[in-house]
């Protein structure tokens, strides 16, 4: 087995900008209206981009593609369903996208939980990758599953809760190797937080008699890149939240619908119009 450990310093984000924003994006989602497959803002601009292709708008069993760059059609390669849209319990939502570019169809799985919007406690997300091509193939699949106990975090954060429970979980799967994450953060002495993650691999396979052998050897150059890719993360996360958490909230679902879809000052995609 290899362990890794490092500690980043992230800018803060309030748990009730958190929670604010959540509700928030709720709000978005419900004041879109569907106009057949298409879907419209409140204000009666076309959203682009995006069909509603299965049932009815946010509803359990809704199903949307993304539309083809001519505008022909959904892009069936894409499917975004609603599994829970309940703001007192549950919201789930997953995503699948095919892939005939890899050795064999392509299928990917994303599912994300959220438990619930109007007080978040509990975040899940699930990824799987499978692919139905020859022998050799399930050596690029693989699955992860992350999950954020959010009350567990924003105790930890401020200095409260158990040091040995780790707010942030997750496990990632694959034929050849196995890992599984964990992140606890504690409060820095100037209001950020000072967040350690640890990482535990273990072989499978063939792999397993390499590991130890691998570490003797590059366990230096190993820890060195798990330090800088988190540094590197940390350093886009402190260069971008702290602005984001100053926005005005009435205006982010704008920007996030702007930034999402193209959408002009005009309130049209520069490439399909309205």
């Amino acid at each position: 087995m290899a362990r890794f450990q490092h500690t980043v310093t992230l800018a803060p984000v309030p748990r009730r900008w958190f929670e604010s924003c959540v509700v928030t994006l709720h709000d978005l989602a419900e004041s879109i209206e569907a106009d057949g497959a298409r879907l419209r803002l409140p204000d009666g601009r076309r959203l682009p981009e995006l069909l509603l292709t299965e049932g009815s708008h946010l509803r359990p069993g809704a199903r949307y593609h993304p539309e083809n760059d001519d505008g022909s059609g959904p892009d069936i390669d894409q499917t975004l369903t609603i599994l829970a849209w309940d703001r007192k319990r549950e919201t789930a939502l997953e995503l699948v996208t095919l892939d005939d570019e890899l050795d064999g169809p392509g299928h990917m799985a994303c599912t994300l939980r959220l438990t619930s919007a109007e007080r978040p406690s509990d975040a899940k997300l699930s990824v799987k990758l499978e692919t139905g091509g020859g022998r050799w193939t399930k050596y690029a699949e693989g699955s992860g599953r992350l999950h954020l106990d959010l009350g567990k975090w924003w105790a930890s954060a401020a200095g409260s809760g158990r040091r040995t429970t780790a707010p942030v979980t997750a496990k990632l799967d694959h034929a050849l190797a196995r890992a599984t994450v964990a992140a606890v953060p504690r409060p820095a002495g100037d209001g950020c937080w000072r967040v350690t993650v640890t990482m535990r691999v273990t072989g499978r396979s063939f792999v397993r008699l390499l590991l130890p052998l691998a570490m003797t050897v590059m366990g230096r150059r190993a820890r060195g890149a798990f330090a800088k890719a988190l540094d590197d993360a940390a350093k886009q996360w402190n260069d971008q939240v702290p602005e984001l958490v100053r926005k005005d909230m009435e205006q982010l679902p704008l920007e996030l619908v702007e930034s999402l879809f193209g959408i002009d000052e005009e309130g049209t995609s520069p490439s399909l119009g309205t």
